[in-house]
């Protein structure tokens, strides 16, 4: 066994415990909105269905490939984008909805990812400016399109600055790269939901999957040019 694939098992199985740790202990423990019931939203106790659950697991395993690929001190970011965040887009996937709790708690996995990933750079100082500099700009892109454009919501303003972060460590190329392809991905995610709207989705569609989404795909473009 190459040690490439060895090291992206046991990132794999990392990633396999943070994911059943956010999705089957504290997703179905979140407290529901109170219009929750009004609107018809999905409740969070009844995402982690067989089917839904495989997906999950599923992209878990595959997205750990960037996790072995990556040099040492972005590893555990890319960890932590391919389990615990991803388990928040999943749960904005399937219900449109960011919970406060679970972005807040995930935000925190990141931010210590970053710090002992920093720890063990031999430029810290690069490699924060970078990280904060692409959550900064998410963050005033997003609040501008939120504030003078229509059908975005917060949630995915206070979600913008987590994607900037990882996309910022991959440079100034990498960081516009996420947000392009992100955006691209959005389009299409858009035109999909609104042809087949997922069951228990209050309202538009969830751009958080673009939000993360953008990353992924701005590693893997700048792996091939």
């Amino acid at each position: 066994m190459s040690g490439q694939l060895l090291s992206w098992l046991v990132w794999a199985t990392a990633a396999l415990a943070l994911t059943a740790l956010h999705a089957l202990l504290i997703v179905p423990r979140l407290r529901e909105p109170d219009d929750a019931a009004t609107l018809g939203k999905r409740p969070y106790a009844s995402l982690a269905t067989p089917l839904s659950l495989s997906v999950l697991a599923a992209l878990a395993v595959v997205t750990q490939g960037v996790s072995a690929a990556v040099s040492a001190e972005l590893r555990l970011l890319w960890l932590v984008a391919g389990s615990s965040l991803l388990t928040l887009i999943w749960v904005d996937a399937l219900t449109t909805w960011l919970p406060t709790p679970l972005l807040h708690l995930v935000a925190g996995e990141l931010l210590v990812a970053l710090l002992l990933g920093a720890a063990l750079s031999p430029t810290p100082g690069t490699l924060l400016s970078r990280a904060a500099a692409g959550a900064l700009a998410n963050g005033v892109i997003f609040a501008l399109l939120w504030w003078f454009g229509d059908g975005l919501g917060f949630g995915d303003v206070r979600l913008a600055p987590l994607s900037g972060a990882i996309a910022g460590t991959l440079g100034i190329t990498g960081w516009y790269t996420a947000l392009l392809l992100g955006a691209l991905a959005g389009v299409l995610w858009g035109l999909s939901a609104k042809r087949h709207p997922a069951p228990g989705t209050t309202s538009g569609f969830a751009y958080g999957p673009a939000l993360w989404f953008g990353p992924y795909a701005a590693y893997l473009w700048l792996a091939l040019v």
